[in-house]
């Protein structure tokens, strides 16, 4: 009998898993991608359907034409020439490419941390009836270690000059520049640097995209990928995801353009109250009491939680513990802090919080409100830190026409951003 319920078990999941998916497959693009048409620069070239490259000058030279020459021969409109086009041909043009600005800079810092490491002892202790018993007994030690951190700073600058094949008229002239800050703490993320040439080459890429872009004389269609958050199905072990169901209701609101709507609806997840699923637990890891103990939790509330060191508890148990454990009064002001850094779910929440901003920084730079998007992308990043954030706010500044973080008295930078207020318009960050 045993054997048989397991199967029947084992089938209503493989059905629920196999319909799941399908749904996700069949729908997941409807709630992801907002589709919008891109009119032609006022820098295009409507009667150039050709074009060679004649020089192509300064650092990485080689690499970079490469990739120019690649992203050439993917425009529909554009034809790449192998061969000089001759004088009459009015619908060629001769492109001249030059690295003006080639900049890797990689600063090495190391900062003075403090652990909070929670140590267990085992005290021998004698009683009345002459037993000896064995008492746990937990203290804090800070404990202070050198943390690595690596500041790199890229930053490119390429100027593009297309002239008629007899070099008498400049039909295009300007300059693509892109710069990118990124901060790398701690061993493992420093051993995980990508290559800098990689990085550039990539920088490369999106500059000679943008040139391209501008030139083109045609609309272009183009997506922009939105974010569904995460809601793990519990009892799958997170091998199902459908996203957060807040997020991806506000993302149909999105890709079917009524903005006003998503935007309401992502604010909500970001301010809603912080209700607890009924299937949150609260743990009290060692991780966890370092973190109270980092909150200046008092020593009079923080020392009774000692005596549940290594426990979970589920939402109907967890506030019949902690009454148990701390005064009244305590509990009143405490309570709220005590469970919110013992969640589980804490790691998702903040994976939805950037989620959702992340989400209204993708809509306010379509609706060119850029100081509330920029405000979003810092946010999210400081949520969740993440290269895609970082490189949506530091577009967004190149975009603006005033960063530079090779300026050392430009203290401008993604992490930075996130610590500053909001701009007008934006709702008020709730402080936890």
């Amino acid at each position: 009998m045993l054997i048989s319920v397991t199967r029947i078990q084992f089938f209503r999941l493989a059905n629920f898993v196999f319909f799941s998916t399908a749904f996700l497959f069949f729908s997941g693009c409807s709630v992801t991608q907002i589709y919008h048409e891109i009119p032609p620069s006022p820098k295009a070239l409507a009667e150039i359907n050709s074009i060679y490259v004649d020089q192509f000058m300064g650092e990485q030279s080689v690499l970079f034409s490469k990739i120019l020459t690649h992203e050439i021969n993917q425009q529909p409109w554009l034809t790449y020439l192998p061969v000089f086009p001759e004088n009459e041909e009015t619908n060629a043009a001769v492109l001249n490419v030059e690295v003006r600005r080639y900049a890797i800079h990689d600063e090495e810092e190391i900062r003075q941390q403090t652990q909070i490491i929670l140590l267990e002892h085992e005290i021998l202790q004698d009683n009345p009836a002459g037993l000896n018993t064995i008492e746990r007994v937990f203290e804090f030690v800070e404990k202070p270690y050198n943390e690595r951190l690596i500041q790199r700073t890229l930053d490119l600058e390429i100027s593009f000059k297309i002239t008629n094949p007899s070099g008498d008229k400049t039909l295009y002239l300007n300059v693509e520049n892109a710069s990118m800050k990124q901060s790398y703490i701690g061993e493992e993320k420093i051993l995980l640097i990508p290559d800098s040439i990689d990085e550039m080459a990539r920088l490369a890429q999106l500059l000679i995209q943008k040139f391209l872009n501008r030139i083109n004389p045609e609309p272009q269609d183009s997506a922009v990928e939105l974010e569904k958050g995460t809601s793990p199905v519990l009892w799958t072990f997170g091998l199902l995801d459908f996203g957060h169901p807040r997020i991806i209701r506000s993302n149909h609101f999105a890709t079917g353009k009524r903005y006003d709507l998503a935007l309401k609806g992502w604010n909500y997840v970001l301010f809603e109250p912080r209700t607890y699923p009924k299937s949150e637990r609260f743990i009290f890891s060692d991780e966890v009491y370092s973190r109270l103990k980092k909150a200046d939790l008092p020593h009079t509330t923080l020392q009774p939680l000692l005596e549940v060191h290594g426990k979970s508890f589920d939402q109907d148990e967890i506030n019949i513990v902690l009454l148990g454990l701390i005064p009244n009064q305590d509990f009143e002001r405490y309570a709220r802090i005590i469970k919110s850094h013992a969640r589980i779910t804490q790691k998702i929440n903040r994976l939805n919080l950037a989620t959702a901003h992340y989400n209204l920084g993708v809509v306010y730079h379509l609706r060119n409100e850029l100081e509330l998007a920029e405000y979003h992308f810092a946010q999210a990043n400081a949520y969740n830190p993440h290269e895609k954030y970082s490189q949506a706010w530091t577009d967004l500044q190149h975009l603006k026409g005033d960063y530079n973080p090779l300026d050392d008295l430009m203290d401008r930078s993604v992490e930075t951003a996130g610590k500053q207020n909001p701009p007008e318009g934006a709702l008020l960050q709730p402080k936890y």
